[in-house]
């Protein structure tokens, strides 16, 4: 290997060596002073170097086999660690694996190498070099590589604070214009990618979510200052980035593109223009700016037209509107037509301001509860339409949906410290599967609606072919029942109250069933809401009274105890002119004495004309009869007609019952035995099942109860054998 200090040294060794060979010291004097100049320069020389450069030697395994003491110094490490090794031991991973490839491919092609390389000492501090690599020898086997190092680590330091100074300013200026910066790049793999994204709009979006916008100093997605088109996107809604790489894509084959988004609450109108080099398409430059001012003013006055100012939602013309769209644009999509079951009866006792702000609260609720892929519109009154995405809400779950949205309605609503309870039917139809038309799927779910309607409200329903025959079964219906009346299809069963304090029987409430055409049992809700619509309710209201009053006199003649037989009567009969004679003649029929009749009353009934009413109950009380408000609680609950009224006894409805200790049930439950009791009132609790909610009763001093707990509604003959099992 040659001298890496040149020749002058070795031949002066070799002169010393051949004159020591031939014993002369002729020349010994001058020798002397040679070699002593020659190991001045070389003294020199090293200490030139060792001062200046930082030498290494390495062979072709990478492995150190030299150092010099500048080397030692600056790196921390003494000569033992580092002879033998590689410069791994110094790499500070702030390069690339291909940024040393490259370097390795230029050396072994015998070529110098020239950069700027970051190690790391010991103490783990980075330090920059200029660094030449320079192949030494010819023959493959004996290459060594001579790396001549400086230390720059003073002026790189400089360099990088001058261009994050230079950052600071730009990201300064960017992210304090309120606008949307960004530019995209491909990478090798033909990957897009962020190398900027940032602006006011940009800078607020992404702090709403934790992260920080994307600038050349960011180090938020590791050290590299771009970040991938894909996940970066990832933090926007689907809609938003299925968009842009849209429009990303088509810049990138030359196209400007310009169009609007929502970023939040933010309108942005966003153009994106290609970056060309040499005719060829390298990147994408967007521009954004806030237009949500502009934007939010011509959806206001775009849509005045389309709104419903109570509740603001959309009106019928709106849904004419979008529905027609959809089914230009071939959208499947679902309708759902909402009635509130009872509107009318909180309207009328409360005022149309409280109504009205109920339908307000329940708009909102219905919003709050379909966030997205939905749109709601007040047909008027208290009828509601909602248009559900066939994306968002596929076909097969929305009836699930709609059941959950019942839910949702049923739960209570607080209106001037008031707490009020409503309840919604719904109706189905499904674009395309229903209809292709509007006023077809309208046509359907307003049919599927009636039928909800008939199975007690607070259900929902999905249009079926089959139901095009409810019209005719109506018929049908109104038939069956006229026919039943007139051959005895109907027959009572009593339901059994009972005294907590005694723990015997009170009395029994008579609840009507239906033997249809003698081949199935048909309860109440299957036709009573039907008959209350025809008018129907009035000769099965009278045949009930008839039937009860006449069963109760059997029993008072063959011996049989109890306070009182109960008769539910329904708003329609009162109305009728005659309704306290037919009383009156009944019990005059029948033989019962007045005091063992209880006639149950619902609050709806104070809807009508409440002094038509307080005259027709007084004048029953004064004849005797027994007045009860039933199923308290479950309307509009005003206690004022409890003094004002000549009632009795006062009922619970028995959904308290069921989740007597859920939320704050237990306080109205005792709140309402504690009013009635202090008004000299008798307190029934209706629906008692469990020992829990009986002991929770006689806490509370409620006497009288009625529920499967003691016993399901008896049969007549039943009734004499009936004995109460303590439990």
């Amino acid at each position: 290997m040659e001298s890496i200090f040149g020749t002058e040294s070795e031949d002066l060794l070799l002169t010393v060596k051949n004159a020591l060979r031939k014993e002369s010291i002729k020349e010994h004097d001058k020798l002397e002073i040679m070699l002593e100049d020659a190991f001045f320069k070389m003294k020199l020389m090293s200490y030139a170097v060792n001062e200046t450069m930082i030498l290494a030697l390495t062979n072709r395994a990478g492995q150190i086999i030299y150092v010099n003491d500048r080397f030692v110094e600056i790196s921390g490490y003494s000569p033992e660690e580092l002879i033998g090794k590689t410069h791994r031991v110094i790499k500070s991973s702030h390069h690339s694996t291909q940024f040393f490839k490259e370097m390795w491919d230029t050396i072994l092609q015998g070529q110098t190498w020239e950069g700027e390389i970051c190690n790391k000492r010991k103490t783990g501090e980075l330090y920059w070099v200029k660094t030449y690599i320079l192949p030494i020898g010819e023959e493959y086997k004996d290459t060594y590589f001579l790396s001549i190092r400086t230390d720059i680590t003073a002026e790189k330091e400089k360099e990088q604070r001058l261009q994050a100074s230079l950052l600071n300013s730009f990201e300064t200026v960017v992210s304090h214009v309120n606008n949307l910066i960004f530019r995209v790049d491909k990478d090798y793999n033909n990957e897009y990618y962020f190398s900027l994204l940032t602006g006011k709009i940009a800078t607020e979006y992404f702090k709403e979510r934790g992260i920080q916008a994307i600038h050349p100093s960011s180090e938020m997605f590791g050290e590299q200052p771009f970040q991938s088109l894909k996940l970066a996107m990832s933090y926007f809604p689907k809609e938003v980035s299925d968009k842009l790489n849209e429009n990303i894509t088509k810049v990138f084959l030359g196209e400007e593109v310009a169009y609007k988004e929502w970023f939040g609450s933010k309108c942005i109108h966003i153009t994106i223009s290609p970056i060309e080099q040499n005719g060829k398409v390298t990147g994408a430059i967007g521009i954004g700016n806030d237009i949500t001012e502009l934007e939010n003013t011509r959806t206001t006055l775009s849509e005045l037209a389309y709104k419903d100012h109570l509740t603001n939602t959309y009106n019928t013309a709106a849904l004419n509107r979008d529905i027609q769209l959809k089914i230009l644009l071939k959208e499947p999509f679902s309708f759902l037509y909402i009635d509130l079951d009872r509107f009318k009866n909180i309207n009328d006792s409360l005022g149309h301001v409280t109504g009205d702000i109920l339908l307000q609260k329940v708009s909102r609720r219905m919003k709050s509860f379909y966030k997205e892929g939905a749109q709601i519109y007040r047909m008027g009154g208290d009828e509601f339409v909602i248009l559900l995405d066939d994306q968002e809400f596929p076909c097969k779950n929305y009836l699930h949906n709609a059941q959950q949205l019942i839910k949702e309605i049923e739960k209570p609503f607080y209106i001037d410290e008031m707490e009020l309870y409503i309840s919604c039917s719904i109706g189905l139809s499904c674009f395309p599967l229903h209809g292709s038309e509007y006023a077809t799927l309208h046509r359907a779910a307003d049919l599927a609606l009636n039928v909800s309607k008939e199975q007690g409200r607070g259900t929902a329903v999905l249009y079926e072919k089959n139901l095009e025959e409810g019209y005719i079964n109506k018929v049908r219906l109104e038939s069956d029942i006229r026919f039943g009346l007139e051959n005895n299809e109907f027959f009572l069963v009593y339901q059994p109250k009972v005294n907590l304090v005694t723990n015997e029987v009170h009395g029994y409430e008579a609840l009507i069933r239906w033997n249809r055409k003698g081949k199935n049992i048909i309860t109440p809700n299957d036709y009573i809401p039907f008959a209350e619509e025809t008018g129907l309710i009035i000769p099965l209201g009278r045949y009930v009274l008839y039937e009860a009053c006449r069963q109760a006199a059997e029993w008072l003649h063959k011996g049989i105890a109890f306070d009182t037989v109960s008769v539910n009567i329904s708003p329609a009969e009162l109305e009728q002119n005659d309704f306290v004679n037919n009383v009156k003649d009944i019990l005059l029929k029948t033989g019962l004495p007045p005091q063992y009749l209880e006639l149950e009353i619902t609050e709806n009934v104070l809807m009508k004309n409440l002094n038509k009413l307080l005259s027709i109950l007084t004048e029953l009380k004064n004849y005797g009869i027994r007045i009860a408000m039933d199923d308290f609680g479950a309307g509009f609950s005003n206690f004022r007609y409890l003094s004002e009224l000549p009632i009795h006894t006062l009922k619970i409805d028995s959904m308290f019952m069921n989740r007597i200790f859920e939320r704050r049930n237990e306080v109205i439950v005792s709140s309402i035995i504690r009013i009635g009791l202090s008004l000299g009132l008798e307190v029934v609790a209706e629906g008692v099942e469990t020992e829990e909610v009986i002991q929770f009763l006689k806490r509370h001093k409620c006497k009288i109860v009625q529920g499967f707990y003691y016993s399901k509604p008896l049969n007549a003959r039943d009734v004499p054998d009936f004995n109460l099992m303590v439990k």
